[in-house]
């Protein structure tokens, strides 16, 4: 029961953050939140959470460091989940670390750094620039963060592609149905180097997360959404935010609703290549049309 009670915002989060998972070796930051939960645009309201139009979050998986502040270093992995909520449906849509593109105020680079140069606002700013696309939220996680929400509510099923053996991640999993804890989800969350595709594969396993967690918590909260205020306490124990009480709510309350087979899960198209003796990634030109379709309503068509 107490792994249940350990929260709609717990559930939440990792609904949200397994598109979050960084890649970067080694233990997390300690000395700053695990989890950071915030509006995007602090001036500014969010939009109706149940109502027409769809909400956008900016989920980023941060490699700090111990002792470095997680909203300071490099975002390792990027994802825009557009939810509409009259469709009960979501989009997720990775973006490769090594992305090269116009950073606000930097002139290009890998869009990894922009949260090293100015936080997740400069990352919102050139998301926001590169897409056309306003967010309302912003999610950052450390690998502890994460970790430690996956292990409260019960850990997650996950269908596991391919094999998966990777000293480096700890990745160590064979095809098929299998249930992961907090650690194993971080291992399979982190794989890049035996994967199908590498960052791209890497960012798709990201989605796989994503989705296996949103059902476990529709599942378990549906079975009892009267344990919402306790399971928010819970969670907020691993998550600092700046988000109303209401808010949180609401949004956990939206979340229930979409179902994991009215999500679609896809990587930015893009081609490998260099700029100098860096190797980067270019963001194709039709991205531009995926784009579109989800600033619309939230979702890929």
């Amino acid at each position: 029961m107490r792994r249940r009670l350990a929260g709609a915002l717990a559930a939440l989060c990792v609904w949200v953050a397994g598109a979050a998972l960084g890649q970067a070796p080694g233990p997390v930051a300690t000395a700053s939140p695990m989890m950071a939960l915030q509006a995007a645009h602090k001036a500014q309201f969010l939009p109706a959470l149940t109502g027409k139009k769809p909400i956008f979050i900016l989920a980023l998986g941060s490699d700090a460091r111990p002792g470095q502040n997680i909203l300071r270093e490099r975002s390792d992995s990027i994802h825009i989940i557009g939810v509409n909520p009259k469709k009960h449906a979501a989009s997720i849509l990775g973006f490769p670390r090594d992305s090269f593109v116009p950073i606000p105020g930097h002139g290009s680079n890998k869009i990894t750094s922009a949260m090293s140069l100015g936080g997740p606002d400069l990352t919102v700013k050139t998301i926001e620039a590169l897409t056309g696309i306003k967010i309302d939220i912003t999610l950052v996680t450390s690998f502890r963060g994460l970790q430690n929400m996956v292990d409260a509510i019960g850990g997650v099923t996950v269908d596991v592609p391919f094999p998966m053996h990777d000293v480096n991640s700890g990745a160590n999993f064979n095809p098929g149905v299998q249930h992961l804890n907090g650690a194993q989800a971080l291992s399979f969350a982190r794989d890049r180097h035996d994967v199908p595709g590498g960052d791209f594969g890497r960012s798709a396993d990201q989605g796989r997360l994503f989705l296996s967690a949103l059902g476990k918590f529709r599942k378990d909260f549906q079975k009892d959404p009267s344990v919402v205020l306790e399971w928010l306490g819970a969670g907020l124990r691993n998550v600092t935010t700046d988000l109303s009480l209401q808010q949180l709510l609401k949004l956990a309350f939206s979340a229930q609703q979409v179902s994991p087979g009215k999500v679609k899960n896809e990587v930015v198209p893009a081609t490998v290549g260099t700029v100098g003796s860096a190797s980067v990634v270019f963001i194709s030109s039709s991205a531009k049309g995926i784009f579109a379709n989800m600033k619309n309503d939230g979702l890929i068509d």
